[in-house]
């Protein structure tokens, strides 16, 4: 073992000196990796020694040492990591399932094998060998952690701390190769030692830069590799049953379906690369959690398929450094629950056999990759199925009703980088469907830096043309509409940041046919001013102040929104974290953008928020939150929620949560069913609003026991209680709402609800090799809803077993072929 001591550290070295560089040595026989780090070819390759405290010291030395060297052959990059430890049995360590941040002592080796410096490849260990892999990008301000590669790790422990071996193949890694077949690569290195929580880098990027990856050190000597051009197919094979309990739609079902498809990944050039799947299966991944929406906007939920997941910062469009893109697409749309599916309902006497909720993918493509140049650019194209819903009548005949169309959904994505980090791009998409008119959109976007990387001028334009033309109240109606932004923000400084946003969304806009957009079409700015502390004083380790006034109007000039938030955060010196919200809403419009018909003066309120998290090294970590607002009109909210993460033995996690809102006199248009017509007291159609009261009990429990290394069992449940009443109806027709007999409208819908939801999914995963798994999935969703108020959650948590459930249990395995 090799031995290193503490006199040989050197003085800080911070990112913003001259770069540093590490050179890895070719050998012709690599190293054994078992995690020892003792085999002769360490020997030829100089250590990296000198590390910077980022974390809790910024810039002070490492308390404990970190040596690291580098080998390569014609397969792969070879790091062998020695962690010394002047208290070895202190070591944290904690086996989890792969790609889940765990809190134990762990290693993170970071390559810019592109040398773009703005996008890296990661790969981490922890001291028992768990891996995790992602990718950053947009210089280090964006981490995709569901981006996966095929590479090895060993660890082991001993008498002085632990060490790792990393055997990372040049097909983890997208590089270009270059004529003179001399490789420069940026790199960084990162420690995280849990019991100090502190962390330290080889290059460490203070906190006072937003960029990461342009600042960081090379490693020099790779010499006549080439990136493999080579082909990976992961065929799969499933089993699914799925079971319905009888209600009064239809009777008790049962069915059974098996399933094959392959996943395909092809170098077609040494720099672009081929990912396709043809028939895939997604029974394996998470549900979706369940969320009380009383608005007209639709709720976004976000995208777990791994097909969709991998590259998707490549599909970003519009991305600015307060990571708020437009989602020109959306991948979500392909496989939707179909269009008409919410809508079929049982013939009198009769049933629904069937009404898939799922829209059956055939296909999908993507292509991405990257020039010498620093152009990017990634294509993907999918193919999905016709769905029919099937119904029976009380005399046994059938009938099919169309609920989705055939689609095909593609879009086209373009990126040129330039030196200092600046770039632009351009982006487009088209959805086709069957008898339905295509919808299409596409845009510019870019981000330049200037002032030494400290200041960033970021924006995006765009337009889009709808399959559906969009409908106003005034009886005008359009397919196509524009959106647009611009973005300056100070991105460097020791204290003082500060960005100024303007916006615009146009009536018609709508990218929804294969993307998301669900706020109102509108324009506004947004102010924000930052001052941060990274060294406090007294009992603070470090903390920020923000304030962000906001304003927007619809496109009568109408106001529509006007706030300002002061946000307090702060670390103590026990790494706790405190966070204090102030937001004052002044008075403004609601608008038929949300709903209702006229304009409506919402009143002037006021919510204050206060959050602390426990010290996240402990065995059990705390996140407590409380939130109280009111306004003049007498609505007066609380929220309180507790979230827990419990390591009781270091292979099991436990993540409870609970959350409960209590919401009164919240003056609200009542939603669904809002807006009616009645002769008998107005000419016009007009809106209803009520006194609205909301009482919502969220439990949840998220668990992972890992077994092994590869064998980890992983489960999600969640019941979800919400209820709301209105009272005191109020006819409203653009002045003051006044008193109306709401229930005596023939329209009269009573919005009233008494809502109980349980999602359940237990997850078995078993890599049985590397690359190849086999998943053992059971989920099962209960809803009702009894429109009862006066029930309380005590009956209604009982009522929730009782419920009708679908079960469907879901076996898959596959197996990875490299060719």
């Amino acid at each position: 073992m090799l031995l290193i001591s503490a006199c040989v550290l050197t003085l800080p070295a911070f990112a913003a000196d001259a770069p540093k560089v590490v050179n890895a040595v070719r050998v012709d026989v690599p190293p054994v990796i078992d995690g020892w780090v003792n085999d002769a070819q360490w020997q030829k390759a100089p250590p990296v020694l000198d590390f910077t405290q980022f974390d809790p010291e910024e810039g002070a030395l490492p308390t404990e040492v970190t040596s690291v060297r580098l080998l390569y052959d014609d397969r792969a990059l070879y790091v062998g990591v020695i962690c010394y430890d002047a208290h070895p049995q202190k070591i944290v360590r904690q086996l989890t399932r792969r790609d889940r941040s765990s809190e134990a002592d762990r290693f993170s080796v970071m390559i810019d094998s592109y040398f773009d410096r703005q996008t890296a490849f990661v790969f981490v260990t922890n001291v028992s060998g768990v891996q995790s892999d992602g990718v950053l990008s947009q210089d280090g301000n964006v981490y995709d952690i569901t981006w996966d590669a095929v590479w090895s790790v060993r660890t082991r422990v001993f008498q002085d701390g632990w060490s790792a071996e990393f055997a990372i193949p040049y097909n983890a890694l997208r590089f270009v190769q270059q004529p003179d077949g001399i490789y420069r690569w940026g790199i960084n290195f990162r420690r995280y030692i849990s019991r100090k929580k502190e962390t330290d880098e080889w290059i460490m990027v203070p906190r006072s830069e937003t960029l990461q990856i342009s600042k960081w050190g090379y490693v020099d000597g790779i010499r006549g590799i080439a990136p493999p051009l080579h082909v990976e197919l992961l065929p799969y094979v499933s089993g699914t049953a799925q079971y319905e309990t009888a209600t009064e739609a239809h009777p008790w079902t049962k069915s059974y379906k098996g399933q094959a498809g392959v996943d395909i990944k092809y170098g077609v050039a040494r720099n672009f690369t081929l990912d396709a799947t043809v028939n895939p299966d997604f029974g394996q991944v998470e549900v979706d959690q369940s969320v009380l929406n009383l608005t007209v906007f639709e709720t976004r939920f976000p995208e777990k398929r791994p097909f969709f997941v991998e590259g998707a910062q490549m599909f970003t469009f519009g991305s600015s450094v307060d990571n708020t893109p437009l989602s020109l697409f959306f991948t979500r749309r392909i496989g939707k629950q179909p269009t008409g599916s919410p809508y079929v309902t049982a013939p009198p006497g009769g049933s629904i056999d069937d009404n898939p909720q799922v829209t059956t993918i055939y296909g999908a493509a993507k292509v991405t990759g990257r020039t010498n140049s620093g152009f990017s650019l990634g294509a993907m194209t999918a193919t999905t199925g016709e769905m029919d819903a099937v119904t029976i009548d009380s005399a046994g005949k059938r009938s099919t009703i169309r609920t989705e169309p055939r689609g095909s959904y593609n879009v086209v994505r373009a990126k040129q980088e330039f030196d200092g980090g600046s770039w632009l791009g351009g982006m487009g998409t088209l959805a086709v469907r069957d008898a339905m008119i295509p919808g299409y959109s596409g845009g510019l976007d870019w981000n330049v830096h200037f002032g030494g990387s400290a200041y960033s001028l970021d924006g995006y334009v765009a337009g889009a043309h709808s399959s559906e033309a969009r409908v106003l109240t005034d009886g005008s109606s359009g397919s196509d509409g524009a959106a647009g932004r611009l973005l300056f923000s100070r991105i460097a400084a020791e204290h003082w940041f500060y960005t100024g946003s303007f916006d615009f969304y146009t009536r018609y806009f709508n990218c929804n046919d294969i993307g998301f957009f669900a706020q109102p079409h509108d324009f506004g700015d947004y102010l924000q001013l930052i001052y941060r502390e990274n060294f406090g004083t007294g009992i603070l380790r470090r903390y920020a102040f923000s304030l962000v006034p906001a304003t927007r109007w619809n496109w009568n000039h109408v106001l529509t929104t006007s706030t300002a938030e002061l946000t307090f955060t702060g670390e103590f010196l026990n790494f706790w974290r405190p966070t204090v919200i102030y937001d004052a809403y002044l008075p403004a419009y609601d608008d038929e953008e949300r709903g209702i018909i006229g304009t409506y003066r919402r009143p002037a309120g006021h919510s204050f928020t206060a959050q602390v998290q426990t010290d996240p090294r402990s065995n059990v970590v705390a996140t407590m939150t409380g939130i109280y607002a009111f306004n003049e009109k007498g609505k007066s909210s609380w929220t309180g929620s507790l979230g827990l993460g419990l390591r009781p033995v270091p292979w099991v996690e436990l993540t409870p949560t609970v959350l409960w809102l209590r919401s009164r006199k919240d003056e609200a248009w009542v939603y669904p069913g809002g807006n009616v017509s009645d002769a008998a007291v107005a000419p016009s159609p007009f809106s209803v609003f009520a006194d609205r009261d909301v009482d919502e009990l969220d439990l949840e429990l998220q668990g992972t026991v890992t077994f092994t290394k590869n064998l980890s069992l992983q489960f999600f449940s969640q019941i979800l209680l919400a209820r709301g009443m209105y009272s005191g109806y109020r006819r409203f027709d653009g002045g003051t709402p006044v008193p109306y007999d709401y229930p005596s409208n023939p329209s009269f819908l009573n919005a009233d609800f008494n809502e109980a939801i349980l999602n359940a999914n237990v997850l078995l995963r078993w890599e049985y090799i590397p690359g190849s798994t086999l998943y053992l999935v059971w989920t099962q969703g209960r809803l009702g809803d009894s429109g009862d108020y006066t029930s309380g959650f005590g009956p209604r948590f009982r009522d929730t077993f009782a419920l009708p459930h679908e079960d469907v249990l879901v076996l898959k395995i596959s197996y990875w072929f490299p060719l």
